[in-house]
């Protein structure tokens, strides 16, 4: 079954051609379509033998999935009158219903310290669920050279030495290098004794390459496809705008992917990230990646107070993406930045959305100074910061970037280093200035 033959006539001809969303899977876009129309849409897709498999309704969005002999999503949103028609051929499903979890771990957030030692950028946020499992968003930078092993030991230390690593989701925003990199060193060095039971992502094609994106940007997404279809035993697991679904004791929304920015053209490699919200342990933890302003205004406009939260990964590490607007809506109580001191430093004059960020929240953190460790349910004065496990190269930093800092400011970062319990004997790349 063609399931484009099953539109029926009030949807007429398609405004767009079709979307080739990669992975087998196709869409398009009807504008001006009524929620009446939606739901007439969906009634016709279950009388032609798909099963319904998840109703939902957040924001202005409404959305269903249906599977049969294809997976479909039918996604509608009211403020812009757009249906957005999926249809995906051997796609797994997430868990669109929670089920039993055991109860034999504390569940914790942690944003994890990637390496700094040679560039600023870089992101990795772990979940420890209820079952010791992990979930994990992102990795980090080629630059990073060990941080694949770091990540591997953190998971370890935190395992019952009887068991294996279980990663019960790797999350992928999107595949800029400081996201992806880390995660293809893993699958290559780390897997002896870990179990990774599916990956989340909704990548875009090259075949939408705009003349913005760098050669690397280009390259990078058909890489992680190659590697990621490599892994046939993990499931992948392309998520889409509406849904909701449970990994453990983890509850997430969909909020934006690449398809509901078409068909604007995707000019910022960054609008292709998927943005989630996660909601653990009655906390909500918003996940953006590196989301920038086509995803800030389309999630304004669906969601509006509904981004409100309880802890916020600043898009972009804080260099820019969501708007101040978008924070004013989220509200955070936490604000998370993957990025070094002296980036946060530099930019906080410049960006208003970080500046307004930090009036709103009653804490936040630095990744480059240690990784962040909050209790779930959040409460305030539970986070603790695990010591400072990297230090920047001031000559390696200055030979691959250019930056320069003054001895003055080099004291700084160093008796910054020392006091979150650095120890420059336990790094893990030996540094030339210090």
């Amino acid at each position: 079954m063609d399931i484009f033959s099953l539109v029926p006539p009030f949807l007429k001809k398609a405004d767009e051609p079709e979307y080739d969303c990669r992975e087998g899977c196709r869409m398009l876009l009807y504008r001006s379509v009524s929620k009446e129309d939606y739901l007439n849409y969906c009634d016709t897709l279950t009388r032609s033998g798909l099963k319904r498999v998840l109703e939902n309704e957040y924001g202005k969005v409404s959305f269903s999935a249906f599977i049969g002999n294809l997976q479909v999503n039918v996604l509608h949103s009211v403020n812009d009158e757009i249906l957005r028609i999926t249809a995906c051929k051997d796609t797994p499903l997430p868990d669109f219903s929670p089920r039993p979890v055991k109860r034999d771990s504390k569940t914790t957030f942690f944003m994890f310290e990637s390496d700094h030692t040679l560039i600023d950028c870089g992101m990795c946020l772990l979940v420890q669920c209820s079952d010791y499992s992990f979930f994990v968003v992102d990795s980090g930078h080629y630059y990073q050279f060990n941080d694949n092993d770091r990540i591997y030991n953190f998971m370890r230390e935190r395992t019952p030495k009887d068991k294996k690593v279980v990663i019960s989701g790797w999350f992928i925003t999107h595949a800029h290098s400081d996201h992806i990199s880390k995660l293809v060193d893993f699958l290559r060095y780390n897997m002896e004794d870990v179990v990774i039971e599916a990956f989340y992502s909704n990548l875009v094609s090259d075949k939408y390459a705009e003349k913005t994106w760098s050669k690397e940007e280009r390259a990078l997404a058909e890489k992680v496809f190659t590697v990621l279809d490599n892994m046939r035993d993990i499931p992948k697991i392309k998520l889409h705008s509406g849904q909701r679904f449970w990994v453990r004791n983890l509850m997430f929304d969909v909020l934006c992917t690449h398809e509901d920015i078409y068909p604007q053209k995707l000019s910022d490699y960054n609008d292709s990230c998927a943005a989630l919200m996660m909601t653990a342990c009655g906390t909500r933890i918003l996940i953006p990646g590196d989301a920038s302003a086509l995803s800030s205004r389309i999630m304004e406009e669906r969601y509006g107070e509904l981004l409100h939260c309880d802890i916020a990964q600043v898009a972009h590490h804080g260099h820019h993406g969501l708007s101040k607007r978008f924070y004013e809506l989220a509200r955070a109580k936490v604000a998370l930045f993957p990025v070094t001191q002296i980036k946060f430093d530099e930019e906080l004059p410049r960006i208003d959305a970080n500046r307004r960020i930090l009036e709103i929240a009653r804490e936040y953190y630095i990744s480059s100074n240690g990784t962040v460790e909050i209790p779930l349910p959040y409460k305030e004065g539970t986070i603790k910061k695990l010591p400072d496990e990297s230090f920047e190269d001031f000559n390696k930093i200055k030979g691959l970037w250019g930056y320069d800092y003054t001895d003055e400011r080099k004291k700084q970062l160093l008796d910054l280093f020392k006091s979150n319990g650095g120890d420059f004997e336990k790094l893990f790349l030996p540094v030339s200035d210090i």
